[in-house]
Order: structure tokens, then C-alpha cells, then sequence
């Protein structure tokens, strides 16, 4: 029903007014299923940070259970020829004494001059190419053209080569395959083609020298890295050597000079592990943090947070605390307080003396390992208290799933009270006109009465 702004305004009666108070009133009834949702909300966006913070503790816990930490090495090359690689797994310690003797390569092959690289050899036709490492790929055309030939080879990322045209100053082409591998294995054997003697005449290749049907001249042979280790010899199709010293990669990049090795050392980087201890500490002190904030109570203005009481985000709490328990009954390293981490009991917050931990790594590595990697060790711990804190099992996420289900329902509450509410309010308001305008019919037949009262006085 349209609103009758005027309701009351000629019967002297506050109709309007009353229900304006009316209104006020539901819609203060109402708002609190608003306050409700938007409480439910904020605690599913708190539980959201806490996740994140739990995310990053566990990232941080994996990296100290990890070989790549605990037994990282780092490289120092002194001499030129090349850089070394150390895999995602680490490497042992080590000093190697290498001299580079030959570079891979990869073969080139190229063709005679064809005048017009745009026309066609022929119909139509295809090609074999066979590597010496037993690799075939046909090849089939309807362009015969040079070009027409280049883009065939190229868009096929199995031909084993790549395509390219050179042009000499008069305007004649030649056709240019390189390999796309180094190494001897990775070049062309033979290519054999079916189809016009003209497309023969530019593609036919074979590496037997009593083959006269060879039209592809080689430019570049396919030549293998060769190395010594330690006077060891070493031989790879490419430059990059990841199969001669376990968990690194040698990237040759020229040949040594006579009598001039270079030298490949290979040593403990505890930086690697101290950085990883520290990232722990930050990413759990980050997470009480977090905690701290999203559970205060301020005590003058008597306000809570989103999560203030809550008994999963305590619980989380605890189960962190308890998974620095971490020990072992061996060696010099037994717990974190010989690492230097300890835990102000104040704050909750954890303390790094940095001195201590980096004395523990220099003198007792394989004790820091134990105390990480071990059944009962850090890493281990904190995989098992964050695994029940996050995934679809976890504490969260049902913490997260109970408070959706609860702004799902109390929007469903607010729909039915709005409705219900406004059911009522236009009830009211059709009232009050029935009301207004019966009491406005009332006074105008009071004042007709009273008129004809007054008349009937005057004519006596």
C-alpha cells in the first residue's frame, strides 16, 4: 500500500507519528539478525587469517624436515668453463678437479641454392627423418615450397630439428636444419624423401659416404662434451652434466686451458638451515600474533574481537605449543633450547639466540638433523598438529562450515521476520486510514450538527 505522508494531518490525530515509532521499532528488532550475521561473518573472516598463519607455520616446519635444508651444500668454482647447479635434493661434500676438453654441439645440415624459395618442388610429397639415436618422424607436405618446408618441419615439435632459411644477396635460398639437441645421438642420420625429383634434390640425406643421392650437405657436426673428473673421462651429449656427481649440475661453458683445471668445491652451507630455523620462529610467532588479536578483550571499552573465547582457536593455540616438544635421547642437540629457541612465557612468543644456533649447526649437524627429521622430532610434530588443524578433516574448516550453516539460517530468519514485519506495518497502516478517515467523517458530521443546532437556536 502507497504511504499516506499526510495520515492524521486533518484529524489532528498523530497517526503518522505513532507509526514512524512503530517502524523504529521493528527495524530495531530487526537488526538483530543483522548484528548476528555480520558477528558470524567477521569470526569466518578471522578463522580465514588464522588458516593462513597455520598455512605458513606448516610450510616452514616442512622446510626443516627437508635434506635440501639440513644438508645443504654450496659450490665454489675457482677457474673458467663452468657454473655448477645443485639439485632441489642436495649434494655431498666434495673437491673435484675437471678439465673440459670439448663442448657438445649440435649438427647443422644445409641445402643447395633453390632460386625461389616460395615455389613449389613438386605436388606433394613428404619426408623421413631418422637421429642416430633411432628417432623417425615423417614429415608430411602440401606446401613443397621452401617455405612451405620450413613451417612443416617447425610446427611439429617431434621432428628432432628446426627449420630456417637463408637468402643470399641475389635473392637464392638455402634450407638450414640444425639439430635440436647437442650431442651425437640427437643429429640426423638420414632423410628420405617420397616424392618429385625436385624435392630429392633439396631434402635427401644419408651419413653412408657411398649414398650419391645426398643433396643436404652437413655445415656442422654433431660433437659430444667430453670432460675429465679427477682424470676420470666423462662424455654427454649435452653441456649440461647432471649424471657425473650426485645432486649437482655441471654447465659447460668453454674449454679449459692446458694445465689450468678448474676446481669444483663443494661445502656445508648452514646458512640454508639457519634461515629455515628463523623462518620457523617468524612464521610461529606470526601465528600467536595473530591469535593475540583475533581473541583480545579490552577490558575499558568491554569490547570483543571475532574469535575472543572461541575454544578452537585456543585449542589450535595449544596444539602449536605442544608440538615444540620436540626431542631426541642422542647426541648434543636434544631439544630446541639447544638450538637457542625458547619460549617467553609471557607472550607465548618464541626467542632465537642466533649464536647458539649457528654454533649447533657448525659443530653438531647431524644432531640438528635428528632433532628435525626424527619420529618425534620438529618436523614431524607440527606436520601431525596442522594436519589437524587444516584439510577438510580439519578444525577450521568445521569451525568455518558450523558458521555458514548459521548465516545461512539466521538470513533466513531476517527474510521471514522482514516479511512478517512488513505484513504487520501495512496492517497497521491500513488501521490507522480506516481510523483517520472515520474519525474525519465524524467531525464533519459533528460540525454539520452543529451548525444546524446553531441555525435551528437563531430562528426561535
Amino acid at each position: 500500500m502507497a504511504s499516506i505522508t499526510n495520515l492524521g494531518s486533518t484529524t489532528g490525530l498523530p497517526l503518522e507519528k505513532i507509526l514512524t515509532d512503530l517502524q523504529a521499532a521493528e527495524d530495531k528488532r530487526l537488526s538483530i539478525y543483522s548484528t548476528r550475521q555480520a558477528s558470524y561473518e567477521a569470526r569466518v573472516s578471522a578463522f580465514g587469517q588464522v588458516q593462513s598463519a597455520v598455512e605458513a607455520l606448516q610450510k616452514a616446519a616442512e622446510a626443516l624436515g627437508k635434506s635440501s635444508t639440513l644438508d645443504a651444500v654450496k659450490s665454489t668454482v675457482t677457474g673458467d668453463g663452468l657454473t655448477v647447479t645443485i639439485g632441489e635434493n642436495g649434494a655431498t661434500m666434495g673437491e673435484y678437479s675437471i678439465n673440459v676438453n670439448k663442448l657438445a654441439t649440435a649438427q647443422t645440415l644445409q641445402s643447395g641454392v633453390v632460386a625461389d624459395r616460395k615455389a613449389a618442388n613438386g605436388a606433394s610429397g613428404s619426408f623421413e627423418i631418422e637421429l642416430v639415436n633411432g628417432d623417425k618422424r615423417t614429415i608430411n607436405l602440401t606446401d613443397t615450397s621452401l617455405d612451405g618446408i620450413a613451417k612443416a618441419i617447425n610446427s611439429d615439435d617431434k621432428a628432432g630439428v628446426r627449420a630456417t632459411i637463408i637468402t643470399n644477396g641475389d635473392g637464392a635460398s638455402y634450407l638450414m636444419l640444425s639439430a635440436k639437441d647437442t650431442g651425437e645421438k640427437a643429429a640426423v642420420k638420414s632423410v628420405t624423401v617420397a616424392g618429385s625429383s625436385d624435392l630429392k634434390n633439396i631434402l635427401n640425406y644419408n651419413t653412408d659416404p657411398a649414398d650419391t643421392s645426398t643433396k643436404l650437405k652437413q655445415q656442422t657436426a654433431a660433437v659430444d662434451a667430453e670432460i675429465e673428473i679427477n682424470g676420470i673421462a666423462v662424455k654427454s651429449g649435452s653441456n649440461n652434466i647432471s649424471t657425473a656427481i650426485d645432486g649437482i649440475t655441471l654447465n659447460l661453458t668453454a674449454k679449459t686451458e692446458d694445465g689450468k683445471p678448474i676446481t669444483v668445491k663443494l661445502s656445508s652451507d648452514t646458512a640454508v638451515a639457519s634461515k629455515a630455523v628463523g623462518d620457523f620462529v617468524n612464521a610461529y610467532n606470526a601465528l600467536q600474533n595473530t591469535i593475540t588479536k583475533l581473541t583480545a578483550f579490552d577490558v575499558a571499552a568491554q569490547t570483543n574481537q571475532a574469535l575472543t573465547g572461541d575454544g578452537t582457536t585456543r585449542s589450535i593455540q595449544s596444539a602449536m605449543s605442544n608440538a615444540l616438544q620436540a626431542f631426541t635421547t642422542d647426541g648434543t642437540v636434544r631439544s630446541l633450547a639447544d638450538l637457542g629457541i625458547s619460549t617467553d612465557p609471557k607472550s607465548g612468543q618464541l626467542k632465537l639466540d642466533q649464536a647458539k644456533l649457528d654454533k649447533a649447526l657448525a659443530a653438531n649437524p647431524a644432531d640438528v638433523k635428528q632433532l628435525m627429521t626424527s619420529p618425534d622430532g620438529l618436523a614431524a610434530k607440527f606436520a601431525a598438529a596442522t594436519k589437524n588443524v587444516l584439510g577438510d578433516n580439519g578444525s577450521i574448516k568445521a569451525s568455518k562450515d558450523g558458521l555458514t550453516k548459521s548465516i545461512e539460517d539466521v538470513k533466513e530468519q531476517l527474510d521471514r521476520a522482514k516479511t512478517s514485519s512488513a505484513a504487520q506495518m501495512a496492517q497497521m497502516r491500513a488501521q490507522f486510514v480506516a481510523l483517520d478517515k472515520f474519525v474525519s467523517q465524524q467531525t464533519v458530521t459533528a460540525n454539520y450538527l452543529t451548525q444546524q443546532f446553531a441555525a435551528l437556536a437563531k430562528s426561535k
